[in-house]
């Protein structure tokens, strides 16, 4: 007999991604180099402040672990929240930051409340410890309904919400009205708001959230920053919570070279704001385009557009595929099953994309 995974862990749908790029390259007889994934929602270029960190790496003691409670960008990261050291928890990326949130408020017995469409990563985390996952289903304007949203969080077996502003896939922004809502609805679940986009929006919920008793603030440096490969995230939150968090937080879960990367992109404000702009800009050129190429467009306020194609979307899929072009498709969801999520990126990336549409063939 083979070892036996507990019960939920057996049934667990795992994270998908879409084609890998050596296959897709194979596919379509191209270099790897040249497969463009606009499926990932990464920056297409590293941070201005890049090379000064590279310049850093001889300098990092790579032979000793980092600081255990990954200083200095803790308290970097504290005081530009306004908030104490040791109510900040930096993580590998924002998907520990979630699963660790998962790992000490859900389990068997205890559910999730979570938009739909959203983050799959809230389902993932969540199921992976145990937790059950109550759906609620955005409405005709891609928003959270708040009825229905404070309808479901008042359920006694909740302990976890996950709201996620700008939406990822859809790009809409929470209201403000909406999470105070919620945090009075839900006062003894964790509400853990997402601004992963929070950069590029130029919007964000902190104040609230963090001056909640039952919330934490979750961001990455994947987005706006440039640093998907650097996998550095965080948390914040009151210290009840935060210091909860910290006991299931697995001891020198950073690398030396992420904290270095994170504390010189935090310090290098002028090309944040540089880079958000460009993306900004060339996210209004592509939504122009697209549109006038016949798609209808959520309006959004992160780095990527969600579209219905005016064609079958799996065919524009695969057509754009066999150009090494990789774009996000959602087969068999009941809203996303016609619509693409497309990333954008640097102009000359986005023109090979809309050259391949207009080229299509299917």
């Amino acid at each position: 007999m083979t070892p036996r995974p507990r019960e939920h862990i057996a049934h667990i749908q795992p994270y998908e991604w879409e084609a890998m790029a050596g296959d897709v390259a194979a596919a379509a007889g191209i270099p790897e180099a040249d497969v463009v994934r606009f499926d990932t929602n990464t920056a297409p270029w590293p941070p201005v402040a890049w090379e000064r960190t590279v310049l850093d790496l001889p300098r990092l003691p790579a032979n000793e672990y980092p600081h255990p409670s990954n200083e200095p960008l803790r308290s970097l990261l504290a005081r530009r929240l306004g908030v104490a050291a040791d109510q900040v928890v930096v993580t590998c990326g924002a998907d520990e930051a979630l699963f660790l949130v998962a790992s000490a408020y859900l389990g068997p017995g205890r559910g999730a409340v979570v938009a739909d469409p959203s983050f799959s990563m809230f389902r993932v985390v969540t199921e992976s410890v145990g937790g059950s996952l109550r759906k609620v289903a955005v409405d005709e304007s891609w928003d959270m309904p708040l009825e229905a949203t404070l309808e479901a969080v008042r359920e006694p077996t909740v302990g976890v919400v996950w709201l996620c502003s700008p939406n990822n896939p859809t790009g809409r922004l929470l209201s403000a009205e909406l999470v105070e809502a919620v945090l009075a609805a839900a006062p003894n679940a964790v509400v853990a708001v997402d601004e992963a986009y929070a950069e590029i929006s130029g919007q964000s919920l902190a104040t609230l959230v963090l001056g909640a008793p039952n919330a934490v603030l979750v961001r990455t440096f994947s987005k706006g920053y440039g640093l998907a490969g650097a996998r550095v995230g965080y948390l914040a939150g009151p210290l009840e919570l935060t210091r909860t968090i910290e006991t299931v937080r697995l001891p020198q879960n950073m690398t030396a070279f992420g904290i270095a990367a994170a504390c010189r992109a935090l310090e290098d404000q002028v090309g944040l704001a540089e880079r958000v702009a460009e993306i900004v800009e060339e996210r209004e050129r592509l939504d122009r385009e697209l549109r006038r190429r016949g798609w209808e467009l959520v309006p959004s306020a992160a780095n990527f557009v969600l579209g219905r194609p005016p064609r079958p979307a799996a065919d524009v899929s695969a057509w754009l595929q066999g150009a090494g072009l990789i774009v996000r498709s959602y087969p068999g969801h009941p809203r996303l099953n016609d619509w693409l999520r497309m990333t954008v990126r640097a102009p000359n990336e986005d023109d090979r994309l809309l050259a391949r549409l207009d080229a299509a063939r299917y």
